[in-house]
């Protein structure tokens, strides 16, 4: 179990540096097609019980995934093989709920095709 919340973010990304991408488990400020960033989700921390000591929750992430976009079918094909190598590289103990619809979006100078998978972990503090 990770020991602290950066280092959940950091597991995802570990278990998926085996895809063709550019991994971050950070928002980049321009991303390098194809790529996947490891984000904090919405809401980011749930809490069933709150107590002071160990500090447990719920996190939400968000992995969003990108290509370039030079023509629909290719792009849409791309992103697809891509989410599907990232959700099956996923570890065990994370929690995939939903893959969201393509959405074309532009970084820059450059126009690429984006969606998100949701996905959440237990967390708890351990030291």
């Amino acid at each position: 179990m990770p020991n602290t919340i950066a280092d959940t973010r950091a597991a995802i990304k570990t278990a998926i540096q085996s895809v063709t991408a550019n991994v971050y488990d950070f928002v980049p400020e321009t991303p390098v097609v194809p790529f996947a960033a490891v984000v904090p989700g919405a809401p980011y921390m749930e809490f069933d019980l709150i107590s002071r000591s160990p500090f447990r929750c719920q996190l939400n992430y968000v992995i969003s995934v990108g290509v370039a976009y030079f023509s629909n079918p290719a792009s849409l094909g791309n992103l697809e093989e891509l989410t599907k190598a990232i959700v099956t590289a996923i570890p065990a103990g994370y929690e995939i709920s939903v893959v969201e619809s393509p959405v074309v979006n532009t970084v820059g100078n450059s126009t690429i095709l984006t969606n998100d998978i949701r996905l959440s972990t237990r967390y708890e503090q351990t030291a």
